[in-house]
């Protein structure tokens, strides 16, 4: 792990050419037992949270039971009768929200959702504990940058008039061996990098399809 640099409007040093840069956190699970949940897993499934050299304490996920999805799909099905009721009787029509349709990894996607995925002295293992929305204090954000030499997460204020940013976390170009889209998300916004020594982090943008494009492009991934 680097130390940490503060500097306004961060560039790269000269002889470096930033790429893309855009807004990113952990994902947030989006389906049944997993909705709104993360979690952070060795290859063993074993949660890992407290192992993360320098991360604060931070709340420990549950999976949903199946008594709590009877239970809350029930409230959601008679909630989604009523409201198309009203609509029907106002003449309109209430607004869908986008299916997930389905997933093509649902022991990560559906049964648990992990969004660290690393054994011991990986490089997963070393990513800032700030990309966690759960634990990042709510003024900060963070961001992913890609130059033509490395992949940073950049951490900073919110607020333009207060501007820093700082460098949490980075690694050279050459450890990321992909970058895929994971579509079985909320707004189609999550996407997956894998490392060289296999570990992995599932992170969703706030930026859209663009930089998840260019982030692949970079690595030589195709974006399915």
């Amino acid at each position: 792990m680097i130390e940490p640099s503060y500097r306004h409007h961060w560039k790269p040093p000269e002889g470096e050419e930033l790429v893309t840069r855009g807004r990113v956190s952990f994902a947030t699970g989006a389906a049944g037992r997993v909705e709104g949940r993360r979690w952070f897993r060795d290859p063993e499934r074993r949660d890992i949270q407290g192992e993360l050299a320098g991360w604060p304490a931070g709340p420990t996920c549950r999976r949903r039971s199946w008594f709590d999805r009877v239970v809350w799909d029930g409230v959601v099905a008679v909630f989604a009768l009523l409201l198309t009721l009203v609509f029907g009787l106002l003449g309109g029509s209430p607004a869908q929200p986008d299916g997930l349709g389905r997933s093509e990894d649902p022991e990560n996607e559906e049964k648990d959702f992990p969004v660290l995925w690393a054994a011991p002295g990986t490089i997963a293992r070393t990513l800032p504990w700030q990309l966690d929305p759960a634990r990042r204090p709510d003024p900060d954000v963070t961001e992913l940058v890609l130059t033509d030499r490395r992949l940073l997460v950049l951490g900073g204020l919110k607020d333009p008039r207060q501007p820093w940013e700082e460098v949490l976390w980075e690694t050279d170009l050459s450890t990321v061996t992909a970058v895929e889209r994971r579509p079985f998300s909320a707004g189609k916004r999550d996407f997956g990098i894998t490392f060289t020594d296999g570990s992995w982090c599932r992170l969703t943008s706030l930026e859209g399809e663009g930089l998840v494009q260019r982030l692949a492009t970079a690595v030589g991934s195709e974006v399915r």
